[in-house]
């Protein structure tokens, strides 16, 4: 692990890590539980905003700092707004309430279209006090791992 880049899982700082060439500013750090889907064995990220391409975030393993992904808040989506985390997902992370909680979606791009779509079937939330984290697969049909995302980010 980058024990450089380590900070109390509460505590921000400013970094000139990159994601692609782009600066990464306050970071705080996330323990997940279960890694991602893919990489099981990485557990330490970082959360850093993307300078200048707000409100985009970057997702980065401390383990294997060549993982990234591009990640935005769920709260920024109209749709996130009826959807909540179940209980016992909570529970795992010791969040009494879902607005206890950050909630974050894992975003790709369409390289032929030029179109982002977001994961709002498996959101990353994580307690912001503590820094436990995990990928959650939420139980609602008419949630997609490919959402369209233009025009969605309010």
């Amino acid at each position: 692990m980058n024990t450089e880049a380590q900070v109390a899982p509460n505590e921000s700082v400013t970094s000139s890590n990159s994601f692609g060439g782009i600066p990464m500013t306050t970071f705080k750090n996330i323990e997940l539980i279960n890694g991602l889907p893919g990489f099981e064995d990485l557990h330490a990220f970082v959360l850093g905003d993307l300078e200048g391409y707000e409100p985009f975030c970057a997702l980065q393993s401390l383990d294997e700092p060549d993982i990234s992904m591009l990640v935005i808040e769920a709260k920024l989506l109209p749709i996130w707004k009826n959807i909540e985390i179940p209980p016992r997902e909570l529970q795992i992370l010791e969040v009494d309430k879902s607005e206890d909680s950050e909630q974050f979606i894992i975003l790709r791009i369409n390289h032929n279209t030029q179109e982002f779509t977001g994961n709002i079937k498996a959101p990353i939330v994580f307690n912001p006090k503590s820094g436990a984290g995990n990928q959650v697969i939420l139980d609602n049909a008419n949630l997609s791992v490919e959402h369209p995302m233009n025009n969605q980010i309010s």
